[in-house]
């Protein structure tokens, strides 16, 4: 799926060191609901598959990313939730963040969203990365257990060579 993600724009998007999606605690789920994950398929604006969701779910993207040592200290000396302003970002494209966490790792940090279509989430992505605060910044597509499947169903009759051979 990062190939997507790369023919879309993601080595723009994805490892651009510059911007925060913002800070929250762990688990914050806003705008959460029992309903909002419960996807069965893929959304036609990704394009390859044409599995279909249940009800208005848009497809759903990870974000993982860390902050630079100053965004650090900025926070440590100005505390904030910056899941707010990530929830604002997203829904300035007709999306939704579901989850926002801080954990320990390859990333400080990572992000459910919902977008309409990969257009406006690199459209939030670049925005993220053009601020200054990340020093990474990467954003994987999600597929549904359907689409894995549709998607295994369709490898199945790509008859691939390896190199050389």
């Amino acid at each position: 799926m990062n190939d997507l993600i790369r023919r879309q724009g993601r080595s723009a998007v994805s490892r651009m060191s510059d911007a925060g999606p913002g800070m929250g605690h762990a688990g914050h789920h806003p705008g959460r609901s029992g309903d909002a994950l419960a996807v069965s398929g893929r959304s036609p604006a990704l394009g390859a598959s044409m599995v279909k969701r249940k009800g208005d779910a848009m497809p759903l993207y990870l974000s993982r990313f860390s902050y630079t040592p100053e965004t650090w200290a900025r926070l440590i000396g100005h505390p904030e939730d910056r899941a707010k302003a990530a929830q604002a970002y997203i829904e300035s494209v007709g999306g939704k963040l579901h989850g926002f966490w801080y954990g320990f790792g390859s990333h400080d940090g990572y992000n459910l969203w919902e977008a309409p279509d990969n257009v406006s989430m690199a459209a939030v992505a670049l925005a993220i990365s053009g601020g200054g605060a990340l020093s990474s910044f990467e954003t994987t597509v999600l597929l549904t257990v359907d689409e894995t499947i549709a998607a295994l169903r369709q490898a199945e009759r790509i008859h691939y060579r390896a190199p050389g051979a």
